[in-house]
């Protein structure tokens, strides 16, 4: 997260947060500070701090309830209102490079969603006990974040309305700015707080019948907070008072980028972030110039520092923007993100359908990441490289790809490609399973492949050797990795560091695996036996989207218990068992999948509960 007060750095980073156990959903306002917050003016107790640590206290005061909300992922289950409209929104500055929003109100079907998800894992099912075990927790926390000299409950909760924004704009790396508005329901308990924490040598401001405060001791870039009516706005000076004088005049809602992510992404959430994503990458090459200029001056070099090799972009290739947003459901959690789609010239246009390749995978599959028409998207890939600045040029790409016939021979005969890990009760295997399109071009480039490693291989140990199974010829290349790193004796994949790739040709599938264990495994697969009819994973590619242009899959129980099965004896499982172990077994899968749009782009990974 992008530090909003200079470079002093956090307070206090050695504090750890007491845990907070078997916590229920409340009513009202939850987050606090993982920064140490000041004693009222005259404080007898008061730590006598450096000169350094005193200028970040004033400002720790008003962004204390935005750390800890954007630090606790508990801090969203601590409020009862269901605005869907945003407080917050409406201060962010219309040329924000990141906009970041925390709902710990949990609009709409939010509280009710989370709540529901909360209830299957072990302290969550009993609601109605909630507001008093989060009250008593946050306070715990509170107290020894500030030695025992506040609490949660009393000081915070009753003026806190649920919402924070953060947003960073700006193109000067030296001075960004940066913009922290949290909303506030009753301005006269704020007020109060904020005079209770505030040093007494803060200094202090009226622009525009605000009172803003800032440190004793100037900072770069001067920074500061105040209370402006139903908000708490804090940050760098120049961007608080350009939120007071625009107010709240919804600039950064009415972005085209912005409105655009925000229609995409319709409906309620817990959080959200909005990137200008060509803006951002602007701001990071200067970032980098800068820093690595100041570094060769200081040090005394000359010329000073050349910048790294950040790569220059062509942005016609790059999407304008993009934005992600958490939002729970009953029974998973989602997040969402969206972009626009970026056409490449030439080049076809990727089609959204479901997967070729699960029916063909065996039901023991514990992970699968699936591109749907591989080929053409290396090919429009490759196209893309070749029109950045310093990319390769298409004579470089062909000189490699000549060894293998050229790059349409090489990989235009793809259609779907998984990478794949199984679990057969023995152990895992993986290896990757790819459509082919064109079974002579497969072929070939399969022999030509062979061909290859016999002729280079002869002298290195490499063996090549083959074997019938179903009806299929598996080549199987075998190498002695002590043999080849000259170190013999290493132990490496297998006795004497033995090591095999295995493959082979069906009549619609090319199979590579890392031993014949995982080919044999694909081979054997028959339908009403696949991954494709395995419940848990229809249910979570349906969540994530079935239609799409590319998928991924984990099996999250099946990769626990097969862990715990290997883990079995060992000296720490007791303790496994008890604290870790019933907080995970409700969780079944995580699948995400990415679907092509017209004008918009869109990807989903959810999280999904047994």
């Amino acid at each position: 997260m992008t530090e909003p007060f200079g470079p002093a750095g956090p307070t206090d980073p050695g504090i750890m947060p007491e845990p907070v156990s078997q916590l229920e959903p409340t009513t009202d306002a939850v987050p606090t500070s993982a920064l140490e917050v000041l004693p009222g003016d005259g404080a007898a107790n008061a730590p006598i701090a450096s000169p350094r640590r005193r200028r970040l206290r004033w400002a720790i005061a008003a962004v204390v309830t935005a750390v800890v909300i954007a630090g606790s992922a508990l801090g969203f289950a601590v409020l009862s209102s269901a605005r869907s409209s945003s407080t917050v929104l409406p201060w962010a500055p219309s040329d924000a490079l990141v906009y970041t929003e925390i709902r710990a109100d949990m609009p709409g079907d939010q509280r009710a969603n989370l709540l529901a998800f909360l209830s299957k894992f072990p302290g969550f099912a009993d609601q109605t006990s909630f507001d008093a075990k989060a009250d008593d927790g946050l306070n715990r926390l509170v107290r020894r974040l500030t030695d025992g000299k506040h609490d949660f409950s009393t000081e915070i909760k009753p003026w806190f309305g649920g919402q924070v924004g953060v947003s960073v704009a700006g193109t000067n790396p030296s001075s960004p700015g940066v913009l922290v508005v949290v909303s506030v329901r009753d301005a006269a308990a704020a007020a109060t707080w904020l005079k209770s924490i505030t040093p007494a040598d803060a200094s202090h401001e009226t622009y525009q019948g605000v009172d803003l405060v800032g440190p004793a001791v100037a900072s770069s870039p001067p920074a500061a907070y105040g209370l402006d009516g139903s908000v708490i706005l804090a940050g760098t000076l120049d961007a608080v008072k350009a939120a007071i004088t625009r107010g709240p005049s919804g600039a950064l809602a009415g972005n085209a980028g912005f409105k655009a992510a925000d229609a995409a992404l319709a409906g309620d959430d817990l959080g959200s972030v909005f990137i200008d994503i060509k803006g951002y990458l602007s701001l990071l090459t200067k970032m980098e110039s800068q820093i690595l200029s100041q570094v060769g001056s200081q040090a005394g070099l000359s010329p000073k520092v050349s910048p790294l090799a950040i790569p220059t972009m062509n942005t016609a290739l790059l999407p304008g923007w993009t934005a992600l947003r958490v939002r729970a459901e009953s029974d998973h959690l989602v997040l969402d993100e969206v972009l626009p789609t970026v056409a490449v010239a030439g080049q076809p246009a990727r089609q959204n359908r479901q997967g070729a390749l699960a029916a063909s995978l065996p039901a023991g599959t514990v992970l699968q990441y699936d591109v749907h028409d591989t080929g053409s998207l290396i090919q429009s890939t490759l196209t893309q490289l070749e029109a950045q600045p310093g990319g390769p040029t298409a004579a470089q790409i062909d000189s490699v790809a000549k060894f293998v016939g050229g790059i349409d021979k090489a990989v235009g005969w793809i259609g779907d490609a998984d990478v794949v890990v199984a679990h057969d009760g023995a152990g895992f295997t993986g290896g990757l399973v790819a459509q082919t399109q064109d079974a002579t071009a497969s072929g070939n480039l399969l022999t030509e492949l062979k061909n290859l490693v016999a002729l280079g291989g002869a002298q290195s140990g490499i063996t090549i050797s083959s074997e019938t199974y179903a009806g299929q010829t598996i080549t199987l290349i075998g190498a002695d990795l002590g043999q080849l790193s000259g170190s013999a004796g290493t132990d490496v994949g297998g006795p004497s560091g033995k090591f095999q790739i295995a493959f082979t040709q069906t009549q619609d599938l090319v199979i590579v695996g890392v031993g014949d264990g995982f080919v044999k495994a694909v081979l054997d697969t028959k339908p009403g036996s696949s991954l494709a009819d395995q419940p848990a994973y229809q249910r979570a590619i349906n969540l994530a989207g079935a239609s799409n242009a590319g998928q991924g899959y984990v099996d999250l129980t099946a990769v626990r218990t097969a862990v715990e099965t290997l883990a079995a004896g060992s000296s720490d499982i007791k303790a496994y068992d008890s604290d870790v172990k019933p907080f995970l077994e409700p969780i079944q899968s995580i699948a995400w999948s990415e679907a092509v749009g017209a004008d918009v782009s869109t990807a989903r990974v959810v999280l999904v509960l047994k």
